[in-house]
């Protein structure tokens, strides 16, 4: 029996699974059994990406909510996913909501004065 499952209810699915992952801690049974929704989704091809740390590139199919002037950058930089990227199979199901931090210029200014 084949049963149809419309790509959006997956990214929901995914998401919360995603940020319910986030919320947990590493050695409790609830975390174990989220691990193990998760292994299950991405069995079956639904992969929830997580952007925090990469380099921003405006070629990244990801929809940029905010850019925020950060402390300590030297580039352009991913510093928080709001919403996973979703795909499923390799195809994307749900772009990634992200904040991109941006190089300080007015700091990195005070500190070489």
């Amino acid at each position: 029996m084949s049963v149809q499952i419309e790509p959006e209810a997956l990214a929901e699915v995914a998401t919360a699974v995603w940020r319910l992952h986030g919320k947990t801690g590493t050695d409790s049974a609830v975390s174990r059994r989220v691990r193990a929704v998760v292994d299950a989704l991405e069995q079956a091809g639904v992969v929830a990406h997580r952007y925090d740390g990469m380099a921003f590139d405006s070629g990244l199919s990801v929809r940029v909510l905010a850019f925020q002037p950060t402390n300590g950058l030297r580039r352009e930089e991913i510093i928080e996913t709001i919403r996973p990227g979703v795909s499923l199979h390799g195809e994307s199901i749900q772009l990634g909501e992200v904040i991109v931090g941006t190089p300080n210029h007015v700091q990195q200014e005070d500190t070489a004065a």
